[in-house]
């Protein structure tokens, strides 16, 4: 396993364009935006999207060495119809098994040979290719990458597949530069790219908002209106925009500061969801889906309560009480659960600072501590006690 690999801010981009106007550019930030909203997600990997660097969108992958995941966005009218085998390869499908005399020229505005330069520039570094587009493919696309998915090799492709893989093939190792070493080296890749097809709106910016705000909703658990859901969707837009605008970039550029610069982190993403990413980050590990659900309530009740300085060991005290109930609920008779709910309870509706409920809550561990193996604690208690708080937040 190589780490010398280089990194995204190792090498300069083919270009930088910056941000441009219009739906189909916009369509490009709506698609980074959506990637950006999957650095939320549970046991997820991912730990920043970088805008418009090498890519349209480029998904750093949490895993050593460092990785990298392409992804061209290419919008597409529906009056245009599905990409066709010529715009995504830069030749013509070729179906004759005769060979032309000379390599085909390749297409400059051709859609893969520009995914390809990322494999010869990153090595190791590289992780995969996609393709996402609100479009679909032609069947003679289609079917072409379908066969090269079933394919072992090239010997292996079907018999009606070979004419058009060689062609693309020559082709593509006449250009200059060659835009692949071998025909094998160039199969290999053709089988690791993805396509991502049907995915958002281009010609309904409402619908756009929708599908994000939608997303959005899911990682919250206020009933947002869906003003409100939109609202916070064009706040994450137009982040991926500023970032993909920034031009100033330095390279060689350490991987800290292409983040800063030009990438949506996690703590950049939950500042504009109003949430603490440092929270966020001690209960991801253990709460899975309602993860940001509980951190949205716990902050807002922290911050109507005057603890918000106390929210990352407000969360370590719950995800505590969490684990705790999970292993020792069912030893507890039913009487004493409810026994130590209800103390919790009077402890909250008394409304007593952080340091008043820790002395309760010493108090609650004294009294129901040795009643299970595993005694309970007062961060237990503290946890039980903010546990509740955010179920009656979310009735709010």
């Amino acid at each position: 396993m190589s780490t010398a690999a280089p990194h995204l801010g190792d090498i300069e981009p083919r270009e930088r364009a910056g941000a441009q106007t219009g739906r189909k550019y916009e369509y490009q930030y709506e698609r980074t935006g959506r990637a950006a909203l999957d650095l939320l997600a549970p046991h997820g990997e991912h730990v920043c999207v970088y805008c418009d660097w090498h890519d349209d969108y480029v998904v750093e992958i949490g895993l050593l060495p460092t990785r990298y995941a392409f992804h061209q966005v290419k919008g597409r009218k529906s009056s245009q119809g599905p990409w066709k085998f010529s715009e995504f390869f830069g030749v013509q499908k070729k179906k004759a098994k005769t060979p032309t005399k000379q390599p085909a020229e390749v297409a400059s505005d051709a859609i893969l040979p520009r995914m390809l330069l990322h494999r010869k520039n990153f090595g190791v570094n590289c992780a995969g290719l996609a393709f996402v587009t609100n479009a679909g493919l032609d069947p003679a696309l289609s079917d072409f990458l379908q066969d090269l998915q079933a394919s072992a090799d090239e010997a292996h492709l079907p018999e009606e597949a070979k004419p058009a893989f060689s062609h693309v093939a020559r082709a593509y190792l006449a250009a200059t530069p060659p835009l692949a070493a071998s025909s094998g080296e160039l199969f290999d890749a053709l089988r690791e790219v993805r396509i991502f097809t049907d995915q958002g709106h281009l010609e309904n910016e409402e619908a756009a908002l929708l599908e994000l705000g939608n997303v959005i909703a899911d990682y919250s658990e206020i009933d947002l209106l869906q003003r409100q859901s939109k609202q916070i969707a064009r706040e994450i837009i137009g982040r991926v925009r500023s970032k993909a605008a920034y031009s100033a970039t330095v390279v060689p550029a350490s991987d800290d500061q292409l983040r800063q610069e030009k990438g949506i982190v996690i703590a950049e993403l939950l500042n504009i969801l109003s949430l603490s990413a440092q929270a966020y980050e001690q209960l991801k590990a253990g709460d899975g889906q309602d993860t940001v659900k509980t951190l949205s309530r716990l902050g807002r009740y922290c911050a109507k309560n005057d603890m918000t300085q106390h929210l990352v060991q407000i969360c370590q005290f719950k995800a505590q009480w969490d684990v705790w109930r999970t292993i020792e609920r069912h030893f507890l008779t039913s009487a004493d659960f409810v026994l130590l709910e209800g103390r919790a309870k009077d402890v909250l509706r008394a409304g007593l600072t952080i340091e008043k409920a820790i002395a309760e809550a010493k108090d609650i561990a004294n009294q129901f501590g040795g009643m299970t193996a595993t005694p309970l604690t007062a961060e237990h208690a503290l946890g039980l006690m903010f546990s509740i708080a955010a179920q009656v937040e979310a009735l709010k």
